[in-house]
C-alpha cells in the first residue's frame, strides 16, 4: 500500500460523534495514514488541534473559521487566529470562505470574513484551506481580487460544477482540488464530472471525516483510514490504477502543504 495523508479531517467531532476516542480509533485502524491535518473551524476548536499537533508526531493542524460560525465571529478572534497559526505544526489557514447552502441570509458577512481570512492566510505565508459551497460567483470574485498567484489553496470537499472547477483551475497554478467520499456517491455525477477535469497534479485526497463516508460506508462515520477507499473511486474516474493515484496524491500533499 502506497503512503498516504488525510489533508483535511475532524478528529474533535469524530469523538464527540462517536463517543470513541482517537487512541482506540488509530489502534483498529487496519490501514494507517502517514499524516493527518486536524481542521479547526472555530475558534474554540483551536487548543484541542494544538494539543493534538503536539502529542502525535503524524498530526498537523489548520485554523480559521468556517463560514457558518459568521454570526459568532468577534474582532478578538483575529488576533487568537494569528496566535495559533505561527505555531510550528500548523500547516494551514482555514478551513473558510463561503457557504450560501446553510447561510444564504448572511453573505454579506461571509464575504467580508472571508476577504479577512483570505488576508490573514497570505500574511502569514499559510497555504489557504477554502469551503466554498453554492457561493461560485463571490467565490470567484473575491479570489480573483487577491494577490494568490503562486500561494497554495486546498479547496476543499469539492461539490461544485466542472465549469466552477476549471474556473478555480485557471486562477492559479497553486490551486488544488480536494476530494472526499462524495466522488463514490450515486447522485454526484457533477463531482465526477469535474474530477475528470483536474489535472493529476492538482488533486488532492481527503476524508472530512467524520462526514462524507465513501460507499460501502455510507452514513457511518469517516476516519481516515478510508482513503484508500476513496481514492480508489477517484482513480477509476481518472483511468490510473489506485496506486498511481495514491503516489500522485502523496506528492501533491508535499507540494501544496510541505508535509
Amino acid at each position: 500500500m502506497n503512503s498516504f495523508v488525510d489533508t483535511h479531517c475532524h478528529l474533535d467531532t469524530y469523538e464527540e460523534q462517536t463517543q470513541e476516542s482517537f487512541e482506540s480509533l488509530w489502534a483498529k485502524m487496519e490501514v494507517k495514514p502517514e499524516a493527518m491535518i486536524q481542521v479547526a473551524c472555530d475558534p474554540h476548536e483551536f487548543e484541542y488541534a494544538k494539543i493534538m499537533s503536539e502529542k502525535y508526531d503524524f498530526i498537523y493542524a489548520a485554523y480559521g473559521v468556517h463560514p457558518q460560525y459568521v454570526d459568532s465571529y468577534r474582532p478578538e478572534h483575529e488576533e487568537l487566529l494569528k496566535s495559533y497559526l505561527v505555531h510550528p505544526k500548523a500547516v494551514a489557514c482555514g478551513e473558510f470562505g463561503l457557504d450560501y447552502h446553510y447561510g444564504a441570509e448572511s453573505k454579506e458577512a461571509q464575504c467580508l470574513l472571508f476577504e479577512k481570512e483570505l488576508e490573514i492566510g497570505l500574511q502569514k505565508g499559510k497555504p489557504l484551506v477554502l469551503h466554498l459551497r453554492e457561493a461560485e460567483k463571490d467565490s470567484l470574485s473575491i479570489l480573483r481580487n487577491a494577490p494568490i498567484q503562486n500561494h497554495p489553496i486546498h479547496v476543499h470537499c469539492f461539490t461544485g460544477t466542472p465549469a466552477f472547477a476549471e474556473a478555480l483551475l485557471k486562477l492559479s497554478s497553486s490551486i488544488y482540488i480536494g476530494f472526499t467520499g462524495i466522488i463514490s456517491f450515486k447522485n454526484a455525477e457533477n463531482v465526477r464530472a469535474a474530477a475528470k477535469l483536474v489535472p493529476l497534479e492538482r488533486l488532492l485526497l481527503e476524508t472530512d471525516a467524520p462526514y462524507l463516508a465513501p460507499v460501502p460506508f455510507r452514513g457511518k462515520p469517516a476516519h481516515s483510514g478510508m482513503i484508500p477507499l476513496i481514492a480508489e473511486h477517484l482513480a477509476q474516474v481518472k483511468n490510473i490504477t489506485k496506486e498511481e493515484l495514491l503516489s500522485l496524491c502523496r506528492e501533491n500533499t508535499r507540494q501544496c502543504y510541505h508535509i
